[in-house]
């Protein structure tokens, strides 16, 4: 499906926000809320705790893990079609879940955590592509952060739904009820997302339509360049009507432009495999994976963690929504101000994690409710820090190289290989000493490598280019008079 008309194509990229918000709300909303379903589990199949927690952990690691599939798929399919199937996958997940017999719990690191992790990364990784497609070049932070607040939302929506589900009906009614309405809501809403317009969209579009829409709908086409200070560079109307070769050699320039960005984007392979090469790439992988191994132990430990200082159920719950509040309140800040960052959007990233560090020094030490609560807004507000600038800052650093398809994969990898080693971590290591203390301190040790790994990218671009510089003839550096 593209954009229903050219003069529509202004405020439908709106729209598509809205949708990938819904994609985000109806598939990551009940995975974040896996800790309620965590109890029911574990009473039910009398597994051990981490047995049980492996299911949410690779289910939330395979919505990041899953990328490089997203992208084939989304190779051979439209974006719409590859949500669409994805939230199939999802309820099929959920669905099939709520029939697994007691006590072979194995069946459900099939039915839940293969199922419902890799249809919520293609509902989610194909929507948010498609939104960086309609958004390349201009406020494509403030639409993602916008679209990202649909998982902070989900969490806060779905944990009170899924409680209530469960108390009343238990937790394989829940998940069946759960997985229908969300089947039904889900597609409706893939449906809305819609392509952006293609240079033959952009040439059927009305002479007639009102200026502005008319000049959204040209930043949108690709081959048009949009410069960052929002300026497009495009002929006049007037000078396309008054010289038909100027019009000719700008039409076949477009789309010989066009063509090669088509040609790019079914290359997108070989723009990864150049990426295993690149230094900053791996810079960018590792303080990615380091950042979400530690924010990951707030949604599979903190609940564990809160329980071993003696708060209640109630009071745990409690604070686990001040975090899911202190988050988004920080994507909707990052929203209203990202697009007016006077810097480079990796450097909220390094001050997440900078600041998570000292976050992390004060839980080693709290030990009442009030504390904790505070401390959980301060933390959720922090982690939105990288949660919604995440594919914002990757685009930003490396879209012009590996295209939004590798920008996908770059962006949701490291974000599951981090997921993944974080539960078995954190882990083992209370295993080992009976407290998540130790957990903290080598949590904030990776807060730290993440930081400097941020740093390493922008400082060695400038290094290059002081070399590039001081290499170049003097001739180059002289000023004709």
């Amino acid at each position: 499906m593209v954009c229903p008309s050219g003069s529509r194509c202004g405020w439908w990229r709106w729209v598509v926000t809205f949708a990938t918000f819904g994609q985000f709300f109806f598939t990551l909303g009940p995975l974040f809320n896996f800790s309620i379903l965590f109890v029911s589990l574990q009473e039910d199949f009398h597994s051990s705790s981490a047995l049980t927690g492996w299911l949410g952990s690779l289910s939330i690691a395979l919505t990041c893990l899953a990328s490089p599939l997203c992208s084939l798929l989304t190779h051979k399919l439209s974006s719409q079609t590859v949500a669409i199937l994805g939230v199939i996958t999802f309820c099929a997940g959920l669905l099939t879940t709520s029939f697994v017999p007691v006590p072979t719990l194995g069946y459900a690191f099939f039915t839940f955590s293969i199922l419902t992790g890799v249809g919520a990364n293609l509902a989610t990784n194909a929507s948010l592509a498609l939104l960086l497609d309609w958004f390349a070049k201009a406020n494509f932070s403030r639409a993602s952060a916008l679209a990202l607040m649909g998982s902070t939302a989900g969490m806060l929506a779905f944990s009170p739904l899924l409680t209530a589900l469960i108390t009343h009906y238990g937790w394989r009614n829940a998940l069946r009820i759960l997985s229908g309405g969300i089947l039904v809501i889900g597609i409706a809403d893939g449906l809305l997302l819609a392509d952006p317009p293609s240079t033959e969209d952009y040439a059927r579009a009305p002479d007639e339509s009102p200026g502005d829409e008319k000049l959204e709908l040209e930043s949108m086409v690709p081959g048009k360049q949009v410069h960052d200070d929002g300026c497009i560079e495009e002929t006049d109307d007037d000078a396309r009507e008054t010289d038909d070769k100027i019009t000719n050699n700008e039409e076949a320039n477009n789309s010989n432009q066009a063509s090669l960005e088509v040609g790019d984007e079914r290359h997108f392979l070989g723009r990864l495999i150049s990426a295993l090469t690149n230094p900053e790439a791996w810079a960018w992988y590792c303080a990615v994976m380091f950042s979400y191994v530690g924010w990951t132990f707030f949604n599979i430990n903190y609940a564990s963690f809160m329980d071993g200082l003696g708060l209640d159920s109630n009071s745990i719950a409690s604070v686990i929504v001040y975090f899911a509040l202190g988050e988004l309140g920080g994507k909707v800040l990052i929203a209203v101000i990202g697009d007016r960052l006077p810097f480079l959007y990796l450097y909220l990233l390094m001050a997440s994690c900078l600041l998570g560090t000292v976050v992390l020094g004060f839980l080693t030490i709290a030990k009442t409710f009030a504390v904790m609560v505070l401390l959980a807004v301060v933390s959720g507000f922090l982690r939105s820090g990288i949660n919604a600038t995440l594919f914002v800052s990757a685009a930003e650093l490396f879209h012009e190289q590996y295209g939004t398809k590798g920008v996908m994969v770059i962006s949701f990898v490291p974000n599951g290989v981090g997921s993944l080693i974080s539960a078995p971590l954190a882990g083992a290591l209370y295993d080992a000493t009976g407290d998540y203390v130790l957990s903290l301190l080598v949590i904030a040790a990776m807060f730290l490598c993440a930081a400097a790994a941020c740093l390493f990218i922008p400082l060695r671009r400038r290094f290059r280019r002081r070399a590039a510089h001081r290499s170049s003839p003097p001739s180059a550096n002289v000023t004709s008079i």
